[in-house]
Order: structure tokens, then C-alpha cells, then sequence
């Protein structure tokens, strides 16, 4: 299993390790940190020799122990005799002690000197658990490498200032960020864990590791897959007594009572504590303090202080807390009452938590919402409760969450509540890539309670906007017309969803009507007065129509509300603000907002796939990076079963088709694209999808010129029905590829032409390349630079080769020989005035070797001309040349040279 959140680490050790001079270096880090798992990934990394030295904790007690493991693990036949000396030499022999020490460390740096070693990598895991002796030798040796071929590195819990390793460069592993900590989890975890319980056990677990792996270990199979909830604070496991006791050791002397006082709560007001206290808890690193409200800093520590405390004890606390709460900390008193009440108010524990989400304070609102989950009695209003939590969450970006605590609402009677949850459900499900069923939406419903009917017409017409976005038009366009009855009393903000929904079908369906006709010509006056979901909606239909600035303009109004704007949405508008960027060719920009929209939100916050997969193999296969997007693309692919987005399937299919294409990959290209052809035959608009261009390209340049041909027939009809700039530029590029000789120049020209300034650069690299791909050897040179520039042009920063003269060509069955190296030896029975075919195939073009295809396959002239598309008059000067090309005399010596 590959090393998760050590890179830098593993990074600068290797460094230090490969120079070209001795070194010596102290890996620091807690009980559980990785420090083993460091030094093996440097193990594997660095390509010098590797020795091992490993501590037994039972040997500490004898003097030079660690010295004589270490003399064991190099290979020198002559460290043997060594070790005998040194423990003989260790011995003080009636001299001072200190001077014996002295003259130890000299005779084992002599000795280290006197072996033939090659540059060698020694690890020592664990060096502070060797013995004392062994530890002060080492360290007097790291201080002094030079001429012993030796790069040391060390690990250890801690280095005490006075210590003999103070001295050596020290690098500090650090707690994992949660980020880091969650895909940790995601990695460690069975694929069935719930994620909203992994984002719990990365914010519990302090970044460490090793503890994280322990609370894994020790959950319930319920609990591991969400139907159970978390006993929050965790329970101490062995690694985070060892921290506790390390960090509350070294705060003796400070007030350990008001913190383990502290550990009773998840966060509180520092206003009903000794403010004293708090100041010297804070100076030493114990608390934290954040704004109004105090929490004890470390997780594992309040783990330990929490579980250390007898059970009768934390109820007496708990109920004194109360007391002292409850007219000054509504939501700690609730927590507090939850472990006194014989009937705990499970509602009073999830408005806290709603509350604290609120705040952004979603630890202690995860703490609050597990607690009533543990000690509530699934009533009506608790569950109401919960799905205000819920939404809340999802508002909040907190997506896992969101999800972990639907799962354990029940449906509602009322139609009103039913109507949320169901909102949120689907949220839930689409922002996590999966289907939408929308079988519930058969509500019952009052038409005369208007409440109930807008609330039924928001549904349907939010479920719509889900359809629309996986193209199932039909689908949505029947949500919106059972929405119809209800619009006549629906409120402003339904009206202006089922509006922008039907803009949003119109763009997939590739009739969106033109700005002007929008919104007033998408007026500041209108637009400012819209939601946030209008806007976005809207903003996203003008992408897809290829209205790319007037979509930039409306993704900046949604970012500029500022925290007025729900976070969900910023993240929404952040994601699809870079997809506009992506479609629009402008690849500088698009990196930018991909940038911006990972570094705006953690792992537990972002939307999973495949928008992310999408956004990231973006940003690999735009900084030259093919095979990283690939990987990202393959993996995804490979996690999605038959109950995912469809739509988001054929993307992924279509995108890894183009990056196989520009690599060159052609019949792995072909594959992938037919497979997002077959997904995405039903959509209609050739613009969406953007596959077709590709997948003629990739025909034309294996010479399936007939293949290539009839996908471009396609496209033309579908864009003739459905026009598009996009679809124009692809669509006279498709038809250079296929022209035949009578009209190639004309073609090319007309697919070079067309362009204008404000079109899209990529665009115009891909025909500039495609046409290089099969163009003649003149033509390559002069096509490729100008690929290259444009290519540079749109911010593509990937290295453009010059096709070779085999890539333009097609590839024949089994009956012809395949195009290989130019040098192959001729035939038998071939006349030695005869040109070698094989070198031979190599020099006729696309439409040459497709004329060729047919010949060996039996067509007559007049069958190639109609099965090709071209005159039977081109079809005989197109044999006349291949027949001069190859040294063939006629028809038939040329399916011999060929066969």
C-alpha cells in the first residue's frame, strides 16, 4: 500500500540520502505517526544500499546493544572482530568514566572508518529505545560521517535538549491534515464504509495514523458502515494513551483539573470557565480557544482525560456543568442534561448541533449529533430534528455527513417534511455521482393547500434539473409537466427554478434560445435579483450552449455574493465555473479555477465523483501529464457499477478516448470512444458530448476511412439539426480528414479558414494536428508547429510530436502486410526492381491505402468509387499512383505484392 500523506517527508530524506557527501539525519515524530512506514518508503525509493537496523526494547539495558546490532547489519566480514573490541574496550577499567566514554566513541568512530563500505543508507528505527551507551556512540558517529560512506537516518519519539542527538538536523512528522487523514481512511477502510464515519474518525483521531487504523480496527461492523452510531469522545486505544501521557507530562505543574473538566464538553463558552485557567491551559498549547468558545486543542488527549474519569464521576461533573450552563450555554447544557436526564432530549441535542453547524463548528456538531442518535428514541420529531441537521450539512458542503444522517431518517407522513427530505435525498445523490430514483415523487397531494403543491412543483422541478444535467430530456420534460397544475399558486423561487430548469434542457437539447431572449438579455437587474440555484442553473445552460463569457459573468455574480451564499453553492459554482473554462478551450484559466476550486473546500467537503475526477484528469492531461490522467480516469471507471450516472460514464469514456488520441494511442482511443458513442448515442446535440470529432479522427489516422466517413455523415446531421460553433469547426475538420483527393485541399482550406479570432485555440491545434497526422511528409513539419503554437496559444502544456509517416496510415487485416519498419527484406518471387512493399505502404496516403483495402478484398473500380464516396475517374488515377509507388505492373501483380 502506497505511503498516504508522507511524500515530502519520504522526499527530503531521499534527498539527504542520494548527495554526494555524508549526512545524518533524526526522524521526530508521536507514537503512531509513521515514523516505520517513513523509513521504509525511503527503503524503497533510494537506490544506494539499504541496512536496516532494527531496536529490541529488551536489550536496552545492556551497554552497547544498539552498537552491536548496528555492526551486524553492514556487510563487512571485519565488523565482526570490531564489535568484540568495543564491548571489551566499554569496560572503564579504572579510568574515569567520562574519559572511557570519550575514548568508546573514538575507538567505534575508528573502527566504522577502518571498513570498505560503498555509499550505504542506514536506518535505525527507533534509536531512543536502544540503550543509553549505543545511543551516545551513534550520535557522536552521525556528527561525524565524513570518509565512513555512511548516510544515517535515525527515528524517535522525542529529542530532549540535552540530549546527545539535539545536535543532528531533526525533520518532524507532523499530525495529518484531515484532509490527508480522510483519504487515509477512504484507503484503509472496507469499500463499504460509510464516509461520513471516516470524515468522523479523521477529525477524532488527530492526524495520527496509527490511531486511526486502531479505531478502525475497533468499530462495530454497524458502526464501520454507518447504521450504529459513534460513543464520541472515542475510546483511548494503546497509541493515544502513549500521546496523552507524553503531551500531559510535559504539562505538569498547570491546572490538569479544569482540563479534564474541559474534556467533558466538545466546545464551550470560555465565559463559565475560570478565564485563569483557560489563559495558562492555552499558553502551554492544551486548549484552544475560538472566540467566544474553548475546547480542549488535542483530540486524543481529551479521549484519554474523557475515559480516564470514572463513570460516577463524569455524572456528578456532568450535572454540575448543567447547573452552571443553564442560563448562560444553551447548547453545552443540552450535552450536559443528555448525561443526567433519565430521558434525554434527543431534539434539544440536534438543534445544538443544527446551531453549531451554523457556526462552522462541525466537530462539536458531530459530537451533538451522535449523542442523540445514541440516546434518542427515533420519534417524529427527532427525525425532523435530524433532517434539519442534515440540510444544514449539505448547505455546508459537508456532503458525507449529510448522507451518513439521512440514512437514518425515516419517511413522513407529512407531505410538506416528505418533500424536504426527498430534496435532500436527491441532492445528496446526484452531488455523490449517483442516480437519481425518483420513484417517490408519486406524493399525495392536496391541491388545495398551496404549501403543499409548491412544495410538490420545487421537487418536481428540481428533480428535472437532475434529469436535464445526466441527459434523460424526455425524462425531464415529463418531472415539468407534472409540475404544470401546481405553478399557477406556486411561489417566486419554484417559478424561477422550473424556468431555468427548461433553459437548462433547451442547452442540452442544443436550443437554447440566444441571450437576448433570456432573462431581460440577462440583465444586472434581473440576474442580482435571482437565487443562487436559479443562477446556477442558469449559468451552467449557457456553457453548455457556448455562451462562455456570458456563463463567466453569471459564475462571478454567484462568487461575489460572498458568505451570503451557501457554501454548497460556491463549491457548485467553483466546479462548474472551471468546467465552463475547460469547454471553452481556454486551458490557463481553466487551471486557474481548478486550482482555486480544490483549495477552497477540504476532502470531506468536496463533491466525489466523477466532477472531481473529471476536473483533476483535466488538470494532468493540461500540464502534459497523460498518464496520470489515465490513471485517474481508469480508476474511476473502474469503481462506478450499473447504478451510476450514465451520462457521467460516456464523459469519462470520451475524455480518456482523447487524451489515448493525442498520445498517439489510436486503437486504444477508438475503444474508448466508441464506448462513450454507444453510452451517449441517444443524446442528440453533438456539442455535449464532444466525441464525435475525435472518433472520426481516430478512424481517419487507422485508415478506416469508411468508418470515419459514416461518424461524420452523423455528425453533420445531428449538427445541421442542432448548429453549434463548436459543431462547425469539428464538423469541417472531420470532413478534411475523409475528403478525397478531388476535394481534400479545398476541404483543408475551408477547415483552417473558418477559424476566428475569438475561437477556441485548442480547437484549432487539434485540426492544425489532425491534418499533420495525415498530411504528406512536406505538409507535417508546417501543420505540427502550428499545432504547437496554438496548442501554447490555448495554455496546453503538453510537447506536440510531429506524427510519424505510419500513424497517418490505416491498418490492414490479416491479408495485407501491416506498415513496420521501413527495412523489412523482400518477398520470395518478388522482381528485384521492385520497390520492398512494406517500405512501400508507408509512402501512399489514407485514401491510397484505403483504395488498396478494397482491391484485396475483390471490389471493382466502380465498387470502391461508391463504397469510398469518390468518382470512379479519382479511383483509377488514385490506382495509377499506387501501382508507381509500389513497382506494381497491374491488379493483380499488386494484390501479390501484398499478399
Amino acid at each position: 500500500m502506497a505511503l498516504t500523506g508522507r511524500r515530502l517527508e519520504v522526499d527530503r530524506i531521499a534527498t539527504l540520502a542520494m548527495l554526494p557527501r555524508e549526512s545524518a539525519m533524526v526522524v521526530v515524530g508521536d507514537p503512531g505517526s509513521g515514523r516505520s512506514s517513513v523509513l521504509d518508503a525511503v527503503a524503497h525509493r533510494v537506490s544506494l544500499p539499504v541496512v536496516r537496523v532494527g531496536v529490541n526494547g529488551s536489550e536496552s539495558h545492556w551497554p552497547l546493544a544498539g552498537v552491536t546490532a548496528l555492526f551486524t547489519a553492514l556487510d563487512d566480514p571485519r565488523a565482526t572482530a570490531h564489535i568484540a573490541h568495543l564491548l571489551q574496550a566499554g569496560s572503564t577499567g579504572g579510568q574515569v568514566p567520562e574519559r572511557a566514554g570519550l575514548a568508546a566513541a573514538h575507538d567505534f568512530l575508528e573502527a566504522v572508518h577502518t571498513l570498505t563500505l560503498p555509499p550505504t543508507v542506514v536506518l535505525i528505527d527507533d534509536l531512543d529505545r536502544m540503550d543509553v551507551e549505543s545511543q551516545e556512540l551513534i550520535a557522536f558517529l552521525a556528527g561525524r560521517l565524513a570518509g565512513t560512506a555512511l548516510r544515517v537516518v535515525a527515528s524517535v519519539r522525542t529529542v530532549p535538549a540535552d540530549g546527545p542527538l539535539a545536535a543532528l538536523p531533526a525533520l518532524r512528522l507532523e499530525p495529518l491534515s484531515e484532509d490527508v487523514a480522510l483519504t487515509l481512511a477512504r484507503s484503509t477502510a472496507p469499500d463499504d464504509a460509510n464516509d461520513g464515519v471516516l470524515a468522523i474518525l479523521a477529525q477524532e483521531t488527530g492526524g495520527n495514523p496509527g490511531v486511526l487504523r486502531e479505531q478502525l480496527a475497533g468499530l462495530t461492523r454497524g458502526q464501520l458502515i454507518g447504521t450504529e452510531p459513534l460513543v464520541l469522545p472515542l475510546r483511548p486505544t494503546k497509541t493515544t494513551e502513549a500521546i496523552a501521557a507524553t503531551v500531559l507530562d510535559a504539562a505538569a505543574g498547570r491546572d490538569l483539573d479544569v482540563l479534564a473538566r474541559l474534556a467533558l464538553v466538545p466546545t464551550a463558552k470560555a465565559a463559565t470557565w475560570d478565564r485563569d485557567a483557560l489563559d495558562d491551559l492555552a499558553d502551554a498549547g492544551l486548549v484552544a480557544v475560538r472566540g467566544q468558545h474553548v475546547e480542549v486543542a488535542n483530540p486524543l488527549v481529551r479521549s484519554s482525560l474523557y475515559w480516564r474519569t470514572p463513570s460516577r464521576e463524569r455524572r456528578a461533573a456532568h450535572t454540575a456543568l448543567a447547573e452552571v450552563t443553564a442560563d448562560t450555554d444553551a447548547r453545552a447544557h443540552a450535552w450536559h442534561r443528555s448525561f443526567v436526564d433519565d430521558v434525554p432530549d434527543a431534539v434539544a441535542l440536534l438543534r445544538a448541533a443544527r446551531s453549531y453547524v451554523v457556526d462552522g463548528n462541525t466537530t462539536a456538531a458531530t459530537s451533538l449529533t451522535e449523542r442523540a442518535l445514541l440516546v434518542g428514541g427515533g420519534t417524529a420529531d427527532e427525525h425532523e430534528a435530524l433532517l434539519g441537521v442534515a440540510e444544514v450539512m449539505l448547505a455546508n458542503r459537508l456532503l458525507s455527513a449529510a448522507a451518513r444522517y439521512l440514512a437514518a431518517i425515516r419517511p413522513f407522513r407529512e407531505t410538506t417534511t416528505e418533500v424536504r427530505r426527498l430534496r435532500l435525498q436527491y441532492s445528496v445523490e446526484f452531488l455523490s455521482g449517483d442516480a437519481v430514483h425518483a420513484d417517490e415523487l408519486l406524493l399525495p397531494v392536496d391541491a388545495g393547500d398551496p404549501v403543499e403543491t409548491d412544495a410538490v412543483a420545487g421537487l418536481l422541478a428540481t428533480v428535472a434539473c437532475f434529469r436535464a444535467e445526466v441527459w434523460e430530456l424526455d425524462q425531464a420534460r415529463d418531472l415539468l409537466a407534472r409540475a404544470e397544475p401546481f405553478l399557477d399558486s406556486a411561489s417566486a423561487h419554484t417559478l424561477e427554478i422550473t424556468a431555468t430548469a427548461r433553459e437548462l434542457i433547451a442547452a442540452v437539447d442544443g436550443t437554447l434560445p440566444a441571450d437576448a431572449d433570456l432573462h431581460d438579455g440577462l440583465s444586472a437587474a434581473v440576474l442580482t435579483g435571482m437565487s443562487d440555484a436559479a443562477l446556477l442553473l442558469l449559468a451552467h445552460a449557457l456553457s453548455i450552449g457556448e455562451r462562455y463569457r456570458s456563463a463567466r459573468r453569471v459564475f462571478a455574480l454567484v462568487l461575489a455574493r460572498g458568505p451570503q451564499t451557501p457554501l454548497v453553492w460556491t463549491e457548485a459554482a467553483r466546479y462548474l465555473s472551471a468546467e465552463n473554462e475547460v469547454r471553452s478551450g481556454n486551458f490557463r484559466q481553466a487551471l486557474r479555477a481548478i486550482d482555486v476550486w480544490e483549495a477552497g473546500s477540504a476532502a470531506s467537503e468536496r463533491f466525489r465523483e466523477p466532477s472531481r475526477v473529471i476536473a483533476i484528469a483535466w488538470r494532468h492531461f493540461a500540464e502534459g501529464r497523460s498518464s496520470e490522467a489515465l490513471d485517474v480516469l481508469d480508476r474511476c471507471l473502474a469503481q462506478r457499477s450499473t447504478n451510476r450516472l450514465w451520462g457521467a460514464t460516456a464523459k469519462l469514456h470520451a475524455f480518456r478516448g482523447r487524451v489515448l488520441l493525442l498520445d498517439g494511442r489510436l486503437e486504444e482511443a477508438a475503444v474508448s470512444l466508441e464506448a462513450a458513442d454507444a453510452i451517449g448515442r441517444s443524446l442528440r446535440n453533438p456539442a455535449v458530448l464532444r466525441h464525435l470529432g475525435d472518433l472520426v479522427e481516430a478512424y481517419a489516422r487507422l485508415g478506416r476511412i469508411d468508418d470515419a466517413r459514416a461518424i461524420t455523415a452523423r455528425l453533420a446531421a445531428d449538427h445541421h439539426s442542432r448548429p453549434s460553433r463548436w459543431g462547425a469547426l469539428v464538423l469541417a475538420r472531420s470532413l478534411a480528414l475523409v475528403a478525397d483527393d478531388t476535394t481534400r485541399e479545398t476541404a483543408r482550406r475551408r477547415a483552417l479558414e473558418l477559424f476566428q479570432p475569438h475561437d477556441s485555440q485548442y480547437e484549432r491545434a487539434r485540426t492544425f494536428a489532425a491534418l499533420a497526422a495525415v498530411g504528406t511528409a512536406t505538409e507535417r513539419p508546417r501543420l505540427g508547429a502550428a499545432a504547437a503554437a496554438a496548442y501554447e496559444a490555448a495554455g496546453l502544456r503538453r510537447p506536440l510530436v510531429t506524427p510519424a509517416p505510419s500513424v497517418a496510415m490505416p491498418s490492414f487485416g490479416g491479408s495485407l502486410l501491416r506498415s513496420g519498419p521501413t527495412g523489412s527484406a523482400p518477398q520470395p518471387g518478388t522482381p528485384r526492381s521492385a520497390p520492398d512493399a512494406s517500405a512501400a505502404l508507408t509512402s501512399l496516403t489514407a485514401e491510397e491505402r484505403a483504395v488498396v483495402q478494397k482491391v484485396t478484398e475483390g471490389y471493382r473500380n466502380r465498387e470502391i468509387a461508391s463504397s469510398l464516396f469518390m468518382s470512379q475517374r479519382t479511383v483509377e488515377l488514385r490506382l495509377t499512383q499506387i501501382y508507381r509507388k509500389v513497382g506494381a505492373r497491374s491488379r493483380s501483380h499488386l494484390v501479390a505484392l501484398l499478399t
